[in-house]
């Protein structure tokens, strides 16, 4: 609700070029976030983060993602004239320290701490959102005002998140003889797979930049903040299904699988719901929120990219967890690549911004799908093989494995 807080107000105080060009911004710093939330966030969830060797490499890790991040988004945004020196500068303090303080909320929610997060979050909002408020008394709101507030309000979260980690967590190591491998063989291809869906919403945008317009990215920006509390629902699940499954890895991939589509089935239920609502209410919600009212197709595509997603995570957190990461990255793969082909084509024979994200939604429901059956289901099958290959003594006594 933060970050639908703080972009509703570029909506209503920026240009639509300018709240494009924060779009696009935005989507590069949490696809710079997916990498090190895979790759540090998800590897601190399944592996064991008490080893000295493996903390020293989770550390490494994130030292040297961040600052390459931090370096490099906004030195390549600088050479190629989309920011001002200025911006770039704030750009990649934005960058640095939203990656930090998103490894901080992992390393909660890797012990179930939800209630801490929420508290480490508003700190997040709160001085973000009293920066932006202070642009609006004293002058005219900037991008450069914007990614300040972003930058300072993740730095908030970055104090507060380290004092709220639970006492055996809250501390440091020193780097000399880290695992570096071990957390990359796990941590690489969770990585590469969280990129996948911020990857394909920067692609998205920088398609709709070179074959539409930059007041096209503006226009499907304000309405995917108008549907952007339906995706920030079906995410929010995701990460607490994920972590929820790594707790419960020892249970029989069965009983996952039927958690999973049970999942699966609320989540939808719940989010075509609230898809009618907020497409009923649209005339009216939509200029509050945004200052303006947001396409209606555009916004229903939004919302149907929610849904695909909520098809898709769950599925894919318990194959990453139960299974191998190599094929759920290949499955994502070819899920996402579908989906950009198809966003390409749309665009290029249309012209019509408001179908990319219903464009992007079938890959992604497809994907869901594939993994569910080509994953899941060939283990669950093996799992109940090897189980009435198992004597009662061994299934009694544990010996088997």
């Amino acid at each position: 609700m933060g970050s639908f807080l703080i972009m509703a107000l570029a909506a209503r105080t920026l240009g639509i070029e300018e709240l494009g060009k924060l779009g696009v911004l935005y989507g590069v710093l949490v696809l710079c976030a997916a990498t090190t939330s895979g790759f540090v966030g998800d590897s601190l969830t399944v592996l064991d983060r008490s080893g000295r060797r493996l903390r020293a490499g989770m550390q490494l890790w994130l030292l040297t993602l961040s600052c390459a991040c931090g370096v490099l988004v906004p030195a390549v945004s600088f050479t190629i004239g989309f920011v001002s020196g200025m911006e770039a500068l704030l750009l990649g303090l934005a960058v640095a320290a939203y990656l930090v303080e998103d490894v901080l909320r992992r390393l909660l929610m890797a012990h179930l701490g939800f209630a801490r997060i929420v508290v480490m979050d508003l700190s997040v909002t709160c001085v973000a959102l009293s920066m932006v408020w202070l642009q609006n008394v004293n002058g005219q709101p900037s991008l450069t005002g914007y990614l300040a507030a972003i930058a300072c309000g993740q730095a908030a979260g970055i104090v507060v998140g380290a004092l709220l980690v639970p006492g055996p967590d809250r501390y440091l190591v020193r780097l000399n003889g880290a695992d570096w491998k071990a957390v990359a063989a796990y941590g690489s291809w969770r990585a590469a797979q969280q990129m996948l869906r911020p990857g394909l919403m920067t692609a998205m945008r920088l398609a709709l930049l070179i074959l539409v317009a930059l007041a096209a990215t503006g226009q499907l920006e304000i309405a995917r903040i108008y549907a952007a509390p339906a995706m920030l629902f079906v995410g929010g699940i995701s990460s607490y299904l994920f972590a929820a499954y790594a707790k419960n890895r020892a249970s029989t991939v069965a009983a996952l699988l039927a958690q999973a589509d049970r999942a699966i089935l609320a989540v939808l239920g719940v989010t075509a719901a609230g898809a009618a609502v907020a497409l009923w209410a649209l005339p009216v919600a939509g200029p509050l929120a945004t200052g303006q009212t947001p396409n209606f197709l555009a916004v229903a595509g939004w919302l149907a990219y929610a849904a695909s997603v909520a098809l898709v995570s769950p599925y894919g957190a318990l194959a990453a967890i139960k299974g191998s990461a190599k094929r759920v990255f290949a499955l994502r793969l070819a899920d996402t690549v579908l989906s950009l082909a198809c966003v390409v084509l749309v665009l290029h024979v249309t012209g019509e911004f408001a179908l990319a994200p219903w464009a992007a939604a079938l890959g992604s429901a497809l994907g869901g799908v594939a993994i569910r059956l080509l994953l899941l289901v060939p283990l669950k099958r093996d799992e109940m093989r090897t189980a009435r290959n198992t004597s009662p003594y061994e299934r009694q006594s544990g010996t088997h494995v």
